[in-house]
């Protein structure tokens, strides 16, 4: 069994301009200790759908949200609030691109990874011992001082450390990585990709990766997932799709991606007006 399972994702935004549809009938799903990716371009509808998994979009009318989605086995859409709080975070973690909005600049980091613990583990009395842990495990220095340190005392890549820190205190199933990589330079990318890695395999956690980055996914997954205009568009496993790709959009994503030792060839734009047929 999946552990999660969407099927004929709709998602609708009204607005006094009329409702735009940010994602049309979308299948997929998460095996137990899997990687999967979803790919696409800005407003493709990546995001949204992960949001979706736990009924963090603004509720009706606002947005409109239809379909089916299952984790365990159980009806996110059927979930109480004292499901779906244990739910966020608990069982479904996010890492987002941007950690500076993410963590609270009036709150020390420690405070904010214990708010954590202490939410979904009332009765846990070593809470600061285990932030401190989570804090040394995803390679922040000196974590025990660390802990009283704010966000702005913090570089980028370090505040992202510390948001993957939160996710793990939370003991997930799901972790849901939305461009977590987006924010930091090249070099620190790549420390944060090996982070996620490793500590995917040692908690077992299956990842739900969203991107635009094509050059990132092998690394990170065993499959993916192409959306395009709210549609997923290609589906399979990665070196499948980045080797030998079916559709023309996703071909025109992997063209878009730099290659070593060929500066002489010019980089293709993705020409919208063939897609349109598709």
């Amino acid at each position: 069994m999946n552990l999660l399972n969407v099927e004929n994702l709709n998602i609708k935004f009204c607005t006094s301009r009329g409702t735009t549809e940010a994602v049309k009938g979308a299948s997929f799903s998460v095996g137990e200790n899997e990687s999967v990716a979803i790919v696409g371009e800005s407003g493709s509808g990546k995001t949204v759908s992960a949001m979706s998994l736990t009924r963090l979009l603004p509720p009706p009318p606002a947005c409109q949200v239809s379909g089916k989605i299952e984790f365990e086995g159980k009806d996110v859409s059927e979930m109480d609030y004292n499901e779906l709080r244990a739910l966020r975070g608990g069982k479904i973690a996010y890492i987002f691109q941007e950690p500076a909005t993410s963590l609270n600049p009036v709150f020390t980091i420690g405070w904010q990874i214990a708010e954590a613990v202490k939410l979904h583990f009332p009765k846990e009395k070593n809470v600061r011992e285990i932030v401190v842990s989570a804090l040394r495990e995803v390679g922040i220095r000196d974590p025990e001082e660390r802990y009283d340190s704010y966000p702005h005392e913090l570089s980028g890549g370090m505040q992202q450390r510390a948001m993957i820190a939160m996710t793990l205190v939370c003991r997930p199933r799901l972790l849901v990585a939305d461009e977590p990589t987006t924010a930091l330079d090249v070099t620190i990318q790549k420390q944060i990709i090996d982070l996620i890695k490793r500590v995917r395999a040692a908690r077992k956690m299956s990842l739900l990766l969203i991107t635009h980055n094509f050059g990132i996914i092998s690394e990170l997954c065993e499959r993916v997932i192409v959306m395009f205009r709210g549609r997923i568009v290609e589906e399979g496993p990665c070196e499948r799709v980045l080797r030998n790709p079916s559709h023309p959009y996703t071909r025109a994503l992997i063209d878009c991606i730099p290659q070593l030792g060929k500066r002489d060839k010019k980089l293709k734009p993705i020409d919208y007006a063939k897609l349109e047929e598709f």
